[in-house]
């Protein structure tokens, strides 16, 4: 079963955790890396994040596959979440989208209005898909 995002429909994309030690034990027994989408209800590049980016032919199916997808609430974070976000460059716009390593260390990510293409590429070549 597939447990949606709580506060947007990705049509059932992914299979989203609420928290950060569930994702990381779910990357770790899977082999994969971890997608943080650090957003909140209120937030329309959230949103468009979710319903309109992670939904994409060319962005769903390495997310599928390689990724486990954390939906982390903004209203109610945890620490390590928010450790995380501490890597982030000028870090002041949501979403705050993050990728780590199973065991938890930053890979990268960014802040504010995502473009799908380089999205798309960094997915990719976390994934060991692209140079």
């Amino acid at each position: 079963m597939v447990n949606p995002h709580p506060h947007f429909d990705d049509k059932g994309t992914l299979d989203w955790q609420t928290r950060y030690a569930e994702a990381l034990a779910a990357a770790k027994a899977q082999g994969k890396l971890v997608f943080i989408e650090l957003g909140r209800l209120q937030c329309s590049q959230c949103k468009t994040l979710v319903q309109n980016i992670v939904t994409r032919p060319d962005i769903a199916p390495v997310l599928q596959q390689h990724y486990i997808a954390l939906a982390a609430d903004a209203d109610d974070s945890e620490d390590e979440v928010i450790d995380l976000a501490g890597n982030l460059d000028d870090a002041y716009m949501l979403p705050f989208v993050m990728f780590c390593d199973a065991n938890g260390a930053f890979l990268g990510g960014s802040s504010g209005q995502v473009n799908p293409l380089s999205f798309a590429n960094t997915v990719k070549k976390l994934a060991g898909l692209s140079s």
